[in-house]
């Protein structure tokens, strides 16, 4: 048994290191291309960047980023975004040094450690020295921690609620690339752009070649069933993951059971046959079914209460905003899930 707050905080932990690996890596993609581009190319590129990571609403609170160093501060270093790197960082801190008693001592030193290495907190408009080495210790540290999960970490429910919201979050970015990257104002799908921002660049290359087409990559990324981060396998480990979790079983089979749906959609090529004719609207179609599906097994951890207090967890763009859903929890009780 495991109680419903340490619960949520494993989840939690799991989809906010998810974002700041998915995050650091866009953002060292976005620094090197733009770069090279001339002012209206390189404005476009961020704001691509910026609706792959689905953060157009906190962009338009903070206004229009004129310049590659208002972009860096604003994915990297600004704490007045929940979708940044360093809100990542501090998110997936808290949640751990909430469930310390549960994990292993070396999970916490890592996460507490890449928390402490960060040469500076808060909103910046200029990029800190050494941007690439920043962002590299931030992918380095969370390959560290995934890795200290996967073999340190007993292999009960607090691992499963880690395993579930890291291939949630990595399925929703994933769609979201991909729709960002069919909705590209510019007219244009650039493959290895896509494959890069999933690090499946050399995974794609050693089973179809060295010459990535969209349409391909884009099926890989669907389909792919020995991909990593392809939305399928995504799936199939969030429903083992979530077969047989806690006391309420019948409110998280429910979402075991949405989840088996959507993957049984891209198995039977449901998706793609849609993609065909319409490919931006199915894919928004299946991003808001994935978000309901996080929606759903926060639920199923934390069931909404009559009188909810609102904790500071992050809406990702396209969860239910309420609160007591997925993005703003109730507070948990000491029930067990």
């Amino acid at each position: 048994m495991i109680l419903a707050r340490h619960a949520e905080a494993l989840l939690w932990t799991g989809r906010y290191l998810e974002r700041a690996e998915s995050t650091s890596r866009c953002l060292n993609y976005a620094a090197n291309s733009i770069t090279h581009l001339r002012g209206d190319e390189a404005r476009a590129e961020g704001e691509l960047m910026v609706r792959t990571l689905g953060l157009q609403e906190e962009l338009e609170a903070v206004g229009p980023l004129e310049s590659q160093p208002q972009l860096v501060a604003f994915l990297l270093s600004d704490t007045d975004n929940p979708g940044s790197v360093v809100s990542a960082v501090i998110a997936v801190r808290e949640n751990l040094r909430s469930v310390r008693d549960r994990i292993p001592i070396e999970l916490w030193e890592e996460a507490n450690g890449l928390y402490l290495r960060f040469p500076f907190l808060g909103h910046t408009n200029a990029a800190p020295a050494g941007l690439h080495e920043v962002l590299l210790m931030v992918r380095r540290a969370c390959l560290a921690i995934s890795g200290i999960l996967n073999e340190g970490m007993r292999r009960d429910e607090g691992h499963a609620f880690v395993v579930v919201g890291r291939m949630l979050e990595r399925s929703i970015f994933t769609v979201g690339l991909l729709e960002a990257s069919h909705s590209d104002a510019r007219g244009t799908m650039d493959a290895t752009r896509m494959l890069r921002l999933t690090s499946s660049l050399q995974a794609y290359h050693r089973q179809h070649g060295n010459a990535p087409d969209p349409d391909g990559v884009v099926r890989y990324l669907l389909h792919a069933p020995d991909l990593p981060r392809s939305v399928l396998s995504c799936l199939s480990r969030a429903e083992e993951g979530l077969t047989g979790l806690g006391a309420n079983a019948a409110a998280l089979d429910r979402a075991r059971r949405k989840a088996a749906l959507l993957r049984a959609r891209l198995e039977l090529g449901e998706v793609e046959e849609a993609m065909a004719s319409a490919p931006v609207a199915t894919l928004q179609d299946f991003a808001v079914q994935l978000a309901g599906l996080a929606s759903d097994v926060h639920a199923g951890i934390v069931p909404p209460l009559a009188m909810a207090t609102v904790q500071a967890q992050y809406v990702r763009p396209g969860d239910a905003g309420q609160p007591g859903d997925a993005g703003e929890p109730g507070h948990a009780g000491e029930g067990a899930s």
